[in-house]
C-alpha cells in the first residue's frame, strides 16, 4: 500500500505518515465496538502508539489538519489511492463531525494517555454530529498534556448538513430539466459546473446520504433523475480512484450529460411496453451519437469538457469494444467512459422500467454485475465501485436475526466488519411498522459478547410496499 504526498517534509516518511493514518482509522472504528480493555482493541492502540513514536524521532510533534477534501500530516499533504481510500474518508468524517480542524500529538505522549483520549472520543457518535465547543470543553477537564485540539476553520464545511443534501439533489433534476425541456434548450455549463462542485463538497461529509438519494427514481422524468444520480455515483467511484478536484469536475459533467442525447429521440421509443423492433433498436442506439454531436456543437455548448463528448459517444461501449456505437478505431475508451458505464449499468438495473419486467435490488444488481463483469466493465471499475457500495448498498432491506426488518444507511468501512453496516429499524421483532432507531450492527452484547443483530438475508421492499427513497430523505429532514 503506497501514498503520495505533494510535498514531503524532511523529518517524517511518507510511510509514517500513512501508518499514523491507518492505525487511528483503526482504533477510532474499534474504539466504538469494544471496551478499552478488550484484547483485540489493546493490540491496535499498541500498534497506533508504536507508529507515533516512530515519527517521534524525527519530530517533536505530529499535527493531523483537514483542509477543504485534504489531509496534511506535518504540512505534507497526502494523496490517498483506491486502496486507503477508506482510510481517508473515515478520519475525515470522524474529524468533521466533531468539528475537529486540526488534531496534534506531541513527544511524551504515551500509550495510557492516548488510549484514554480515545475513550473520551468514542461516546461523541461521529454521525450524530458534536459541537467543538462542547467537545473542547470536556476536553480540558480531562486533561491531555501531549494532545491539542483545533476547530476546523469555517470554510472547510460551509453549511453542508444532511439537509442542505436533498435540495442540491433536486437542484440537479431542475437544472437539467431547464436545461433541456425549455424553450431556449441552452448548455448553461457554468450552472452545471458549480452544481458538481457542490455536490464534491456534500460527498466530502454526507457521501453515505447522497448515495442514498440515488434511490430515488421518478419514472416520469427517468432521464433527468438518472443522470443526476449517475453523476453521484461517478464523482464517488472517482474520489475513491485517486482523481484531483479538477479531474472530479470534469468527471462530474461528463457524466451528468452523459445521456443528453435522449433528448433528440421521440419518448415512445424508450417508453415502448414491449420489445422494440429492428428499427426502433437502431433509433434508441443512436443517443450516444446524437449526444457527442449535441455537446460538440460550439454554438450551444461553450465551456463543455472535451471528455462529456467522448462520454456521451462511449458509455455503452463494453470492454472487447462491443456495445455501441460500434467503435473500432481505438483500443481503449476514456476513463469517465469506463467510470459511467460502471454506474450507469447499476442505476439502470435498479429503476423501473415500462420494458422491463424485472427491477432489481441494489443487493441484487451487484450481484447480477459481478457475473457479467468479463464482458460488460472494466475488472478495476467494477471492483472498486462494489468496494463502495459495500456488501450490502445503501437502500438494502434486510431481515435481522432478531426478528426486526431494518434499512441499510450507511455501510462500515471497517475491514472484516463489512457487512455489519448502520441501519434503521423499520419494524419491531413483531413486524409491525415502526419509525425506529438507526442501530449499528457491529454494536456488541456486553453480557454475551455477541453481536446483538445480524442480517439474515435481503428483501425485496416492492413485496411489502416500502418506498426506500422516503425512509431516506426523511433521514436528511
Amino acid at each position: 500500500m503506497t501514498t503520495l504526498t505533494e510535498e514531503q517534509t524532511p523529518g517524517l516518511s511518507s510511510k509514517t505518515a500513512l501508518d499514523i493514518m491507518t492505525h487511528l482509522h483503526i482504533v477510532l472504528k474499534l474504539s466504538k465496538v469494544y471496551e478499552p480493555t478488550n484484547s483485540n482493541f489493546v493490540e491496535r492502540l499498541g500498534a497506533c502508539f508504536q507508529s507515533l513514536r516512530q515519527a517521534f524521532q524525527t519530530d517533536t510533534e505530529v499535527e493531523i489538519d483537514i483542509r477543504r477534501d485534504a489531509f496534511f500530516v506535518n504540512k505534507a499533504r497526502m494523496k490517498f489511492n483506491v486502496a486507503n481510500y477508506l482510510i481517508y474518508k473515515s478520519v475525515f468524517e470522524e474529524f468533521l463531525a466533531r468539528e475537529i480542524g486540526t488534531m496534534t500529538f506531541a513527544a511524551g505522549l504515551d500509550e495510557a494517555e492516548l488510549g484514554r483520549f480515545l475513550a473520551f472520543l468514542a461516546p461523541r457518535d461521529a454521525s450524530k454530529g458534536v459541537s467543538f465547543e462542547r467537545l473542547a470543553d470536556e476536553f480540558e477537564r480531562a486533561v491531555f498534556p501531549h494532545i491539542r485540539l483545533k476547530k476546523i476553520p469555517e470554510e472547510v464545511h460551509p453549511e453542508l448538513s444532511e439537509k442542505s443534501a436533498i435540495p442540491i439533489f433536486m437542484m440537479g433534476v431542475y437544472h437539467l430539466k431547464d436545461m433541456f425541456e425549455g424553450e431556449r434548450k441552452a448548455m448553461r455549463i457554468h450552472l452545471t459546473r458549480r452544481w458538481v462542485q457542490s455536490l464534491i463538497n456534500h460527498l466530502i461529509s454526507h457521501e453515505s446520504l447522497l448515495i442514498g438519494l440515488t434511490n430515488i427514481k421518478n419514472f416520469q422524468e427517468y432521464t433527468l433523475n438518472h443522470s443526476v444520480n449517475v453523476c453521484i455515483l461517478s464523482l464517488a467511484l472517482g474520489r475513491r480512484l485517486g482523481l484531483n478536484r479538477p479531474e472530479l469536475i470534469e468527471l462530474g459533467v461528463s457524466a451528468c450529460l452523459h445521456d443528453v442525447g435522449k433528448f433528440d429521440i421521440d419518448d415512445a421509443v424508450w417508453n415502448k411496453p414491449g420489445k422494440l423492433d429492428p428499427g426502433e433498436r437502431a433509433l434508441m442506439e443512436k443517443h450516444s451519437p446524437y449526444g457527442a454531436g449535441r455537446l460538440a456543437s460550439r454554438t450551444q455548448t461553450e465551456g463543455v469538457p472535451e471528455a462529456a463528448i467522448e462520454v456521451a459517444l462511449e458509455h455503452h461501449i463494453k470492454p472487447g469494444l462491443g456495445g455501441y456505437p460500434r467503435y473500432l478505431e481505438r483500443r481503449r475508451t476514456h476513463l469517465y467512459s469506463r467510470i459511467v458505464k460502471v454506474v450507469d449499468y447499476y442505476d439502470a438495473i435498479t429503476t423501473k422500467r415500462i420494458y422491463r419486467p424485472k427491477t432489481f435490488t441494489p443487493w441484487e444488481a451487484l450481484r447480477l454485475m459481478k457475473e457479467v463483469c468479463a464482458e460488460e466493465f472494466d475488472p478495476l471499475l467494477f471492483k472498486t465501485f462494489a468496494e463502495m457500495m459495500g456488501v450490502y448498498p445503501v437502500g438494502t432491506l434486510g431481515a435481522l436475526d432478531s426478528g426486526e426488518v431494518g434499512l441499510v444507511i450507511e455501510n462500515n468501512p471497517l475491514p472484516g466488519f463489512v457487512t455489519r453496516p448502520l441501519v434503521k429499524l423499520i419494524t419491531d421483532p413483531d413486524g409491525r411498522k415502526i419509525d425506529g432507531p438507526a442501530v449499528d450492527l457491529a454494536e456488541v452484547d456486553p453480557d454475551t459478547g455477541r453481536f446483538r443483530r445480524t442480517i439474515l438475508k435481503t428483501l425485496d421492499p416492492d413485496v411489502y410496499g416500502l418506498q426506500v427513497a422516503d425512509y431516506l430523505i426523511d433521514r436528511a429532514q
